[in-house]
């Protein structure tokens, strides 16, 4: 149950490679934080705001 809680969101997961590599991401209405983790895992410098 974990796991499934804290999962990236599906639409992220399958359009981020249309982010240009090795840049900067705003992630807004954040939450949780589980984009702006899962965009900081694939090497984004992330900034979060809820």
């Amino acid at each position: 149950m974990w796991d499934e809680r804290d999962k990236e969101n599906d639409f992220l997961k399958s359009e981020f490679s249309c982010i240009p590599k090795a840049g900067k991401v705003l992630c807004l209405a954040e939450g949780e934080g589980r984009n702006a983790v899962f965009l900081a895992i694939q090497g984004y410098q992330v900034t979060a705001v809820d």
